[in-house]
């Protein structure tokens, strides 16, 4: 079952942790990145750190224990992706989580522990729509592998990011930082299974229904959304299910949702939206 969690600092975290921060100023963004890739020199982890600039990243390990010895020894790597550095390059979504699963490969092999990210995304959250459902992509396709390998994850955003680019980002991350707010939703799946945990209420609805078409709509035929572990949905929440499945239906995506508790499934009926008690395969 998965627990949203809201974090107040970026340590105590363990492969498997997928978490979204956000952070308010170059000291911030230092201070987060610092103590995060600390924790897992302690634990003997591969230690890679992303992002547009390299000077920029550098600095902000300046204060890092042993960070020249690290950077040496290969167990920090400081990279600058080519979709980071260039305005023209796109994301390729499958391509980058293929490249995570080598480099977890690689820091087994090395005989690291696993494989510890830091990863400043506040450039591509800035570009237009269609490059952001392909970060919304990535974020879910990252979220899944991350469960299945000795791999953690901090996704960092600049916090001065509009709302409605950053909740969207929120509701693919199970663990999040942003602010004062309390997570209510988090989208997770692989493949054409998702799922739904936590609550939609109208503060939620519009960022899961920008996460929900974005990642689904990438996935031909048929997507089934299960909604076991969504405790709560209100009426904003059931109206924003009806639409995905509407916005999906044009795209040739039949969004087929199952196993609703039964209050959200009286919601959803309020809306016509059919919903199945059992998954059939």
């Amino acid at each position: 079952m998965t627990v949203l969690r809201r974090l107040d600092g970026p340590t105590g975290l363990r492969p498997g942790d997928h978490v979204c921060w956000t952070f308010a100023s170059a000291e911030d963004f230092s201070t987060s990145v610092r103590l995060y890739l600390d924790e897992g020199r302690r634990r003997g982890e591969q230690l890679l750190l992303s992002g547009p600039s390299e000077p920029a990243l550098l600095e902000a390990l300046v204060s890092l224990p042993e960070r020249d010895e690290l950077l040496a020894s290969g167990q920090l790597a400081v990279r600058v992706p080519a979709e980071m550095s260039d305005c023209s390059a796109a994301l390729d979504p499958v391509g980058r989580v293929q490249a995570f699963r080598r480099e977890v490969d690689a820091a087994l092999h090395r005989g690291r522990s696993g494989l510890r990210i830091a990863a400043d995304v506040s450039a591509l959250a800035r570009r237009e729509l269609h490059e952001r459902r392909r970060l919304h992509l990535f974020e879910r396709l990252a979220d899944a592998i991350i469960g299945t390998v000795p791999m953690t994850a901090l996704c960092l955003y600049d916090a001065s990011l509009q709302e409605d680019v950053l909740r969207p980002l929120n509701v693919l991350h199970p663990d999040q930082h942003d602010g004062e707010r309390e997570p209510l939703v988090h989208l997770s799946g692989r493949g054409p299974w998702m799922s739904l945990h936590g609550e939609v209420d109208a503060t939620e609805a519009d960022a899961l229904l920008r996460a929900l078409v974005d990642v689904a709509s990438a996935v031909p035929g048929e997507v089934v959304l299960d909604l076991a572990e969504l405790e709560f949905l209100d009426v904003a929440g059931a109206r924003t299910l009806a639409r995905a499945t509407r916005l999906l239906a044009e795209v040739g995506v039949q969004l087929r949702i199952v196993r609703p508790r039964r209050l959200v499934g009286h919601c959803l009926g309020l809306f016509d939206v059919a919903a199945e008690q059992e998954v059939s395969v």
